[in-house]
Formats: structure tokens, C-alpha cells, sequence
């Protein structure tokens, strides 16, 4: 382990950290070193020895600083590598000359690619490219009156004004192997005909014509020392400039001033390069430079321009300055209407592609945003919590959590003090389905109430608790009950389905397999007592209700990787939810369907019948749309068509209950008072009500009910004052069970419920060490050796006292009193640990709050920093950039800079240094990674490949954005752009971290097995190491499986 000195940066420190490539010849594939590298952004540093330029009327400027002249029509190339067969780069050009006009081609191989500019176009490929544009590592993008061409790949970056000019810049590591016009990047000089006769490359029947140049006096020299170079005479040798200049009149029949600018920009141009900062020379008769809108033409500003939507982009450029326009200072570019430079509070904002003005605001479902500065300020609003079970096996928590559990018992889905949500989970054939909801309120008896999949419901509740109670069908394919802690929507058709709402009022009181509901998503596999399960598994076997079902063991093989072809029908007709112009798509930019989607297709391959399931997908992700407020109208029309309602019913797809039945014209309708989800399903048509025989009737044919006394129109009654107890159907079910008497080990008694009285309860509600209910989830009672009271049953079957149960935790039993460590530290509730961000692979990331996400794109992105809400104060930034290899784009390694420790303010374009912070920082390797310490509190590990670990002290809790998320504990909103936007695509939210919005927006591509099925078994096959018991089991209950992602 090699461990680097203490260091200390007293200005903008830059760690370039950047690994081998797979594909780069072996004459320049360094070693994996991190370069520390030092920049200002108020400076203008020296690199004129990586630049290459050819301007004019056939100019040369090479790496090595010398300049020459070639006036020939002939091919050449620019710059290669030489002595190689397969050269990383090859750039030729050829320049005509007809009547004073000069035209110049220029033609790119970079590796596999072909790119031609010429006559103002760009063609990559022979396809004609647009601005800004990615293909396969290579970017093209505008940057002030430039084309730039650049591919961090091979470290080149080409500059293009889109006519004569061109300039080449490359990474050191090219010294010494670059052969052609640009020399050969070494210090050492050639003669003119050496260049020439060289690096010609026409066709073997081609000659080439020399343009004749005839000397005559010039006032060349006066140009190159007025005022506005006097910064750039020491840094440039003028009186080669001054010939070139002269070369220029000599072959130009316009007029001297249009002659003389091709060179008089060069030499501003390399000035530049060199280090110095020219000032404006330009003039009304002398070159002069249009700006459009309020922008101002300047010889020498930075080419990262701050802009409305990113407005600290000048804040990590590391670019020398250029010559272009720019915006006033004091002004940013507005480049959301692209009208010019405004102040920075006249910037507006965008919302669902729609632009709102200054001052203007939106309110969206649990949000209000107004947009201030460009950014949008948004405010919670208080919402409902909502927990969803889906599918038999998928739960969303009220924090945002989703998992899948293939349980096997009945379940605690949410509790509080008073009443609890539990649910059957069973085996039916190859999936697993919800058969059973249960609603248990705690009184001086504990009452029930169970919703069953078969669409009957058994009641338990006594007089007074039914007054505390809702309940109502909105249409044929819902349920609602409505209690002071709980609204459960129980779906029927074509599956059983859940969803529980809370009050904002319940944060913090709720416990079961919904999670706590404390805006703290990291947190949501917390137990009780207190400790914090790795896995869906472990988590839910807590939660079991009743002590008799034995534990499930963590989630069986992907269900479509046993049957192909359910594969394929899963995916075609479950992308329908993803279509960005299907029918699903308005909902898009509220409820991320991707997680729909991928249930979509678990549940379908998974299901016997296998439409059902599918269908029931949909349906869940057109009912989590209209609760954002979203209705989806017609998503039934090409899929998942309900045929017909029974009798005269009519399908909707916004069912409501309110004044829908005979029983709402007689009195108070109840349902009116709950504020629901519209529905989808069977209900009564418009000015018809359904009476008490499930028939949709006009008022005229309705009864009249009174005390519950049903009279028949126009009949006249005498009441007594019956009271009401049910609002619909009940089917009671009685059922006894009897067990055969067997012998029981003492403590344990054999408890008979034949002989006991009505009501009692039998070892389904035995308390255990492992179950955490104290109420009990009644089955018809069930006989058997139970443990006297005080006592719980443990694992083994045998009754202890509570102090002597062992505690679980993650897999693992372990006995009473008995200490864990975790995490390298001792457990405790006290103590905020550091938070770890994690990005691997083809753009996997997982954030400070633990949320995961895909994003996969060819910029460059800001991962996490504390300069948020467009501060200038804070302490670090980290970058990065992924760089791909071979002819597929595959991401082989990162690109990742490191800022620490500065705070800036604007000042003419150019960016002050205000104050200055010292942050010691360390770099050292152990094992494979390379670790970056800095005394802040940020720890970063590399692998110098595609893996990078970022760790943050809790000091920067709710300080922090980027695409590693905001670090507020609460992963449900780690999808914050940079214009303060809470988004739902990570699509969107990746798009919006671009460090230059110069580069084009990523886009969605296929999953790459889709792409590539070939591989797919093979793929499979390799990656299932994670799932055997061998080297990764003792892995298995402790986090969670990413057999997928590999």
C-alpha cells in the first residue's frame, strides 16, 4: 500500500482520476496513476505545446510551435500515430482554392468512426450529424462560434469554425508517437518539404497544383503590436505571424482588411493557447464580429457559459478561454427561450415541457413550486401515505420502498396503537396470491372484519365499532373501508389487490411490512426492536401473524428465466406501460412506470394465467395514475377489454359511490363523506341507482328505507326503531375444525376447542418468540398443544418467558444478552453513520438514501456536491464521465474529477477567487481500490475501473445533490434536478446533472439483453454465482440480490 503525503490545496485542486482502456495501443497505455492537478478558472494556462492548428490560406502551426505554409490542393494528413497499424486517430484534410475562395475538407478516423466537415456540415458515418450529438464516445457539440469535436476516450478534442480553421488538441500521453503535418509532438523541428512531401496522401493518379504567391509590401506588422496583443508578444513569435499575414495579402484579391483576418484571429487564437488573454482588437472596418440578441463578441472569455438551467457551469470549467460571444456580465444565457442574456431572477423555469415566467407556480399532488431564478422553490404539501401489496407479492411502503416477498402466511401490513391491517399471503399453483385482507380494531375485545378474494366478507364488529366504520363498493371491482386510522381500497378483479392510505398525521406510529411512514425510506426494514433487517426476506418474516408458519427463504430464480416464451409475450405486451406514446404515457411525468414494468412482466411469467396477472399490472399502475390525478381513459380498448357487466351495469372508468344507490336517496349517504381514488368497474349509468338486489333502477322504482325498514314505493309503514348494522352483503362462515388429542411436552397443554366456549382461540393464535402482533389473526380455531399464558413458543417448540427468547436478525439467531456488531461499529440508536453512494457497471447507481436507479449517458455529470440551490458556497464537487470501449459503447472505465475547497463569485466573465479553504485530503490504495481522503468528511473509493464508491460524513445530511441524491434519509425524493424539480424519470433526473448543457440529453435505450438475446443465457448462467449458497450465501440475508443488474 502506497500512501500519499498530506497535502494541502490552496486553490481549486482537480484530481483527474482516469484508468487503462481497453483498446488503446500499447504504446501509450500508462499505468493507473491519479493525477492531482491544479487550476484556476481566473487563469488562462499554457497548453499551446498539445495544439496543433491549420488556418487561411494554407497555414500551419505544429505541436512543436513551427509555423509553415503549403499551398497545395493536395491531401495530407494532419495528425496520426505513427508506426501503427490500427492508429487511434487519423486526420487528414485537403484544401482547394478557386477565385480567392478557399474550401477545406477535413476528414476524422477515430478508430471506428468517420467524421467529415466540410462546407459548414458534419457527417459521422455518411450520416449528417446535428448539434449537439453522442455516438459511441465521440461528442460534437457547439462551444461559442466553434464545432467541437471531442472523445475523452483517446484524450482529443478537434475545434472547427466551420469554414478554413481548425485546431488539435491531444493528451500528453500522445508525445512523441504523432506523425503527419502537426509534427511529431517532440521538440524537434522539420524543414517544410519534409512535411509536404511526407504526409501527402492522394490517390495514386491525383496531382497536385501549388498556388503561386507573389511577395508585395503589406502593413502586416502594425496589426500584430497594437495595444490589444501587448499581452501576447512575450508568449508568440510574432514575425512568423507577421509572414503568414504577408502570404495572405500576397494570394487574396479582396480587400486588405478581409485578408488579414484568418491570421489576426489565429494569432488572438494561440495568444490564447499560450496563456494570455488578448484584448478586443476587432473593429467596425477591421474583422468585425456580430453577436446576435445582447450578446458581446470577446477575444478571450471561458467557453462554459452560465446559462438559466445550469447556472455553475463556469464554476467547474477547466477550458482555456475563446474567442466568441458572450453574455454581458452580470447576466446569464437564456437557453430555455434562447432570447438572449437576462439577469438571473428573469430567468424562467420548465415544467412538463411547458415554460413558466418569473414568479409563476404550479401545484402538483402533495407539492406547490414557484419559480424563482431560474429554479423552482416547491413546498410539501400534506399528503396521504399509501402502501400498496400487488400482485400477491409486491409491496411499495408508505415511504416509497419497493420489494418483492413470496410469503406464505398471514402478514402484519400496518398497525398502530388501535387497529391492524394484516394479509393471507398463500401458494396457488406456481404464484403467490393475496386471498385474504383483515381489519382488526382494538377495543375492550378485538373485532374483525375480512375482505376474502372470492369477493365475500365475514363481519366480527360489534354495534359500537360498526358506527366508527365505512364500508362500500364504488363499483364491481372495489372495495373501500374507510376507519379513523386506515382507508383500505381492496381491488377484486381480476386479482385480489391492496392499498392502504393514512393520514399525514399517522408519520411515525406505524409498523408491519408497510414500513413506519417517516419520510425515511432507508429505514423501512426496521423491526420493532429497533433492529434494521438487510433483506425483503428476513424483514418479512418478522412480520408473520400467526407462530404456526414456518419462515420462507429468500426469492426463488427469476420466474421468465423458465419459460422463453412467457418471456417474450410479458415483455411485448407489458412495454405498453414504458411506450412514450402509448396510452399510458400522460402519466409518465408523475408515476415512474418503470417498476410497473418489471412487475409487469415478473407477474406474467409467473402466473398460470397469465393475461390475468398482466392485466392486474396495468390496472395497478392506472390506479396509482388517478390518484396522482391522472385518469387514463381507454386504456382498456386494446388490451385487457372487459366484455360485458352483469344486468344492465355499465363500465366506467371512474367509478364513485356517492348518491349511486336506492339507499342515498332516503337519507345521509356515508360514502359522500369519503374522499376516495376514482375506480374502474361495473356501476350504475347515469340517473340510475342500484337497489338492494344489485340492480341499476331509475329513483321512480328505488324503495324507501327507514331504520332499515325496505318499503315499497308508496307503501306506508308503521317503524320500531330497528337499528343498521351492515351496508353490504355479509356471508358469515362458520367452520370447526377438530385436531385428535395428542400428547403435549410440559409446560404445553393440549387445548381442545370443541370443548371450549364460543369465540375462544387456538394455537392459530399461540404468541411465539418470532412474532411481533400482540393480536391475534383468527382462523376458525384450531386444537393443539399451546403454552400457558406468559409463555411464548421459540423455534425449537418448546415455551420460554420473554427474557429468554433469542433475538433474529438478518438470517441469524442469537440468545438472549448476547451483543452484535455491525458495520465495523457497535449498533446504536444514537449515532448518525457516514452514507455511502454507489455507482457500478452499465450506469447502476444507488444513492446516499439507498434509492436505485439506471442511468447510463455519454456526458459528463455531477455526481454529488454542496454548492446546491446555486450557491457559491461550499467545499467539494465530484464529476464524472464514462468511457466506453470497443464497437458496442460499452462503459470499460470513468473519467472522475474531484474539486475541493474554494468559493468563487462572478467578475467579468471570469471567475474570482473570494475566499479560500485548506482541505487536507490523502490518496492511497488498498487491495484493488484507490482511496481519496479528505478532511471534510468525503471519502471516495475507486477501482479504477467502473466501481466508485462515494461516502459522506453525516455533516452533509440534507446538504448535498446530484445523481447521487440529496442524502435527506428520504429516498422517495432523491430525484431532484438541478432546477429544484422533484421528477419521477430517472431519464430526466440523469439529464438535468449534465455538467455541460452543451451535450446532447441521453436518451432510453433497450435493456441489453434485448438488444443482444444471444447472450443472454450466457449471461445468466455466469451471474447465478450470486445466487448459489457457495461463495455468496452468507450474503443472502444481508443484502439485497443484484443477480439482474449483473
Amino acid at each position: 500500500e502506497g500512501v500519499a503525503a498530506m497535502g494541502t490545496l490552496t486553490m481549486l485542486g482537480v484530481w483527474m482520476l482516469s484508468a487503462v482502456i481497453t483498446g488503446i495501443t500499447a504504446q501509450h497505455a500508462g499505468q493507473n496513476n491519479v493525477a492531482v492537478l491544479m487550476f484556476h478558472p481566473g487563469l488562462n494556462v499554457d497548453h499551446s505545446g498539445q495544439v496543433c492548428s491549420t488556418w487561411g490560406n494554407f497555414h500551419f502551426n505544429t505541436f512543436d510551435g513551427q509555423f509553415f505554409q503549403l499551398p497545395y490542393a493536395c491531401n495530407y494528413i494532419l495528425a496520426t500515430m505513427c508506426d501503427s497499424i490500427m492508429p487511434d486517430f487519423n486526420i487528414q484534410l485537403r484544401r482547394t482554392y478557386d477565385n480567392d475562395i478557399v474550401t477545406s475538407t477535413f476528414t476524422l478516423w477515430l478508430q471506428e468512426n468517420v467524421i467529415k466537415l466540410h462546407n459548414g456540415n458534419i457527417t459521422m458515418n455518411e450520416e449528417l450529424k446535428t448539434i449537439p450529438s453522442n455516438q459511441q464516445g465521440v461528442r460534437i457539440e457547439r462551444s461559442t462560434d466553434y464545432v467541437k469535436i471531442r472523445s475523452s476516450k483517446l484524450g482529443l478534442t478537434v475545434y472547427w469554425d466551420k469554414q478554413n480553421s481548425l485546431w488539435i488538441e491531444i493528451n500528453e500521453k500522445y508525445s512523441g508517437q504523432i506523425c503527419g503535418l502537426c509534427g511529431d509532438f517532440n521538440d524537434v523541428n522539420l524543414t517544410t518539404q519534409q512535411y509536404g512531401l511526407k504526409w501527402k496522401s492522394d490517390a495514386i493518379t491525383e496531382t497536385c497544383e501549388q498556388t503561386e504567391i507573389h511577395p508585395e509590401e503589406s502593413m502586416c506588422e502594425e496589426y500584430f503590436y497594437i495595444k490589444a496583443f501587448s499581452g501576447c508578444h512575450s508568449l508568440l513569435p510574432v514575425a512568423e505571424f507577421v509572414e503568414a499575414c504577408i502570404k495572405d495579402l500576397c494570394q487574396c484579391n479582396s480587400s486588405q482588411a478581409d485578408c488579414l483576418c484568418d491570421t489576426l484571429s489565429e494569432y488572438s487564437r494561440q495568444c490564447a493557447h499560450a496563456g494570455g488573454q488578448p484584448q478586443s482588437w476587432r473593429t467596425n472596418a477591421l474583422c468585425d464580429k456580430k453577436c446576435p440578441f445582447n450578446l458581446e463578441h470577446s477575444e478571450c472569455s471561458r467557453p462554459c457559459q452560465d446559462t438559466c438551467s445550469n447556472q455553475q457551469t463556469s464554476q467547474v470549467c477547466a477550458e482555456h478561454c475563446v474567442d466568441g460571444c458572450f453574455c454581458p456580465s452580470g447576466t446569464v444565457f437564456n437557453d430555455i427561450e434562447k432570447n438572449g442574456c437576462v439577469s438571473v431572477n428573469e430567468c424562467p423555469c420548465t415544467h412538463n415541457g411547458n415554460i413558466y415566467q418569473a414568479g409563476e407556480s404550479y401545484t402538483r399532488t402533495c407539492q406547490k413550486c414557484k419559480c424563482t431564478n431560474g429554479r423552482w422553490n416547491c413546498v410539501k404539501l400534506d399528503c396521504l401515505g399509501t402502501c400498496s401489496l400487488l400482485g400477491g407479492s409486491h409491496i411499495t411502503t408508505y415511504d416509497g420502498k419497493a420489494y418483492t416477498f413470496q410469503g406464505n402466511c398471514y402478514y402484519i401490513l400496518s398497525k398502530d396503537k388501535e387497529q391492524t391491517v394484516s394479509g393471507s399471503l398463500a401458494q396457488c399453483g406456481t404464484q403467490t396470491c393475496l386471498t385474504e385482507v383483515q381489519l382488526s380494531i382494538q377495543g375492550t375485545t378485538v373485532s374483525t372484519l375480512k375482505f376474502l378474494s372470492d369477493a365475500h366478507t365475514v363481519n366480527d364488529m360489534n354495534d359500537k365499532l360498526c358506527d366508527r366504520l365505512t364500508i362500500f363498493r364504488p363499483s364491481t371491482f372495489f372495495i373501500i373501508a374507510q376507519t379513523p386510522s386506515f382507508q383500505l381500497t381492496i381491488q377484486m378483479v381480476p386479482i385480489m389487490q391492496v392499498y392502504i392510505l393514512v393520514s399525514p398525521e399517522k408519520k411515525g406510529t406505524l409498523n408491519g411490512l408497510c414500513g413506519n411512514f417517516n419520510d425515511i425510506q432507508a429505514d423501512d426494514f426496521t423491526t420493532e426492536s429497533g433492529q434494521k433487517e438487510g433483506t425483503a426476506t428476513t424483514f418479512a418474516n418478522i412480520w408473520k401473524a400467526r407462530s404456526d408458519c414456518p419462515d420462507v427463504d429468500n426469492l426463488p430464480q427469476y420466474p421468465c428465466n423458465m419459460n422463453m416464451e412467457k418471456e417474450k409475450y410479458a415483455k411485448e405486451w407489458c412495454h405498453i406501460l414504458t411506450d412514450t406514446d402509448g396510452v399510458f404515457s400522460p402519466c409518465h411525468a408523475e408515476v415512474n412506470p418503470n417498476n410497473y414494468k418489471d412487475r409487469c412482466v415478473y407477474d406474467t411469467c409467473q402466473c398460470a394465467n397469465s393475461e390475468e396477472c398482466m392485466c392486474a399490472a396495468l390496472s395497478s399502475y392506472a390506479h396509482v395514475c388517478a390518484a396522482k390525478g391522472v385518469l387514463l381513459d381507454g386504456w382498456r380498448n386494446n388490451t385487457c377489454k372487459f366484455s360485458k357487466c352483469e344486468g344492465n351495469m355499465q363500465y366506467s372508468y371512474s367509478q364513485t359511490s356517492c348518491g349511486s344507490t336506492c339507499r342515498s336517496l332516503s337519507g345521509i349517504d356515508y360514502t359522500c363523506k369519503v374522499k376516495h381514488t376514482p375506480v374502474d368497474g361495473c356501476g350504475c349509468a347515469e340517473g340510475t341507482y342500484l337497489n338492494d338486489k344489485d340492480e341499476c333502477v331509475s329513483d321512480s322504482s328505488c324503495p324507501c328505507y327507514y331504520n332499515n325498514q325496505v318499503m315499497v314505493p308508496s307503501e306506508v309503514i308503521t317503524v320500531n326503531g330497528a337499528k343498521c348494522k351492515n351496508l353490504i352483503k355479509w356471508l358469515c362462515i362458520l367452520m370447526h375444525v377438530h385436531f385428535l388429542v395428542t400428547d403435549c411436552k410440559a409446560p404445553m397443554y393440549y387445548f381442545n376447542c370443541s370443548d371450549a366456549d364460543p369465540g375462544a382461540k387456538g394455537i392459530e393464535c399461540q404468541k411465539s418468540c418470532q412474532t411481533q402482533s400482540p393480536y391475534c389473526i383468527s382462523t376458525p380455531c384450531q386444537s393443539g398443544c399451546m403454552c400457558p399464558n406468559g409463555q411464548l413458543v421459540n423455534r425449537h417448540g418448546t415455551c420460554v418467558t420473554e427474557d429468554l427468547c433469542e433475538c433474529f436478525h438478518n438470517g441469524l439467531y442469537y440468545q438472549p444478552y448476547e451483543t452484535i456488531q455491525e458495520n465495523w461499529q457497535l449498533i446504536c440508536t444514537t449515532k448518525k453513520c457516514p452514507a455511502t453512494c454507489t455507482i457500478f457497471g452499465e450506469g447502476h447507481y444507488k444513492t446516499f438514501d439507498g434509492t436505485r436507479y439506471d442511468f447510463n449517458g455519454d456526458c459528463e455529470y455531477l455526481l454529488a456536491q454542496d454548492y446546491c440551490s446555486n450557491s457559491f458556497t461550499g467545499s467539494f464537487r465530484i464529476i464524472t464521465e464514462n468511457i466506453p470501449c470497443g464497437t458496442t459503447g460499452t462503459t470499460c472505465s470513468k473519467s472522475i474529477k474531484i474539486f475541493l475547497g474554494v468559493i468563487y463569485r462572478i467578475f467579468d466573465r471570469y471567475l474570482e477567487m473570494l475566499s479560500n479553504k485548506k482541505i487536507p485530503y490523502k490518496i492511497h490504495t488498498v487491495g484493488i481500490y484507490r482511496i481519496i481522503e479528505a478532511s471534510n468528511g468525503l471519502v471516495l473509493y475507486w477501482d479504477n475501473k467502473t466501481s466508485l464508491h462515494i461516502r459522506l460524513s453525516p455533516s452533509f445530511q440534507g446538504k448535498v445533490c446530484g445523481l447521487c441524491g440529496n442524502y435527506d434519509g428520504n429516498g422517495k425524493n432523491d430525484f431532484v434536478t438541478r432546477a429544484g424539480e422533484e421528477v419521477v424519470e430517472p431519464l430526466k433526473f440523469g439529464n438535468s446533472w449534465r455538467v455541460f448543457t452543451t451535450c446532447s440529453k441521453a436518451k432510453i435505450v433497450s435493456s441489453p439483453c434485448e438488444l443482444r438475446p444471444h447472450r443472454h443465457t450466457w449471461a445468466a448462467k455466469h451471474c447465478n454465482i450470486i445466487n448459489e449458497e457457495g461463495v455468496f450465501g452468507l450474503c443472502h440475508n444481508l443484502v439485497s440480490n443484484i443477480s439482474r443488474i449483473c
